[in-house]
């Protein structure tokens, strides 16, 4: 499991949106967990909405369509942060528009199969997904059996 081919191949896909290399770096059972979405209460307290998953095809979709759009993305870190986690920072730039997006992937294989946006606001964001990236990788220890 190696976290250089995952970058190779992360770099490569940033340059030129093709299926090809998108199936090169995501897992086929990919996930995506975007950010909870801040909500005033009626109470007047800010809550955290937790929102839905999603999938490898509706995230394809999305990042083809932002291509299509002339959008350019520089990657701004590529940060190995544990056994099999790695921490991303993208800018994606669409005209005058610009936004920074960071996410902690968790790596099987070469590949990612889990992607957390992180709330930069929370610095502690970070350790809470590498924490649930260590849980993921026991997870996934567990279902092969070994000569031990």
């Amino acid at each position: 499991m190696s976290s250089y081919q995952f970058e190779l191949a992360f770099r490569q896909y940033i340059r030129a949106v093709f299926k090809s290399l998108y199936d090169n770096a995501h897992h086929k059972d990919f996930n995506y967990l975007p950010k909870d979405e801040k909500v005033i209460g009626g109470d007047g307290m800010m809550h955290l909405k937790a929102v839905t998953p999603v999938t490898r095809e509706e995230i394809y979709q999305l990042h083809s369509k932002h291509y299509a759009s002339g959008q350019k993305v520089t990657l701004i870190h590529f940060r190995k942060i544990g056994l099999d986690c790695v921490d991303i920072k993208v800018r994606p730039v669409n005209g005058k528009e610009e936004t920074t997006v960071r996410v902690v992937n968790t790596l099987s294989n070469s590949q990612v199969v889990l992607s957390r946006e992180i709330d930069e606001s929370f610095p502690l964001k970070v350790l809470g997904a590498k924490c649930t990236n260590v849980l993921y990788t026991w997870k996934e220890v567990g279902t092969y059996q070994t000569n031990m």
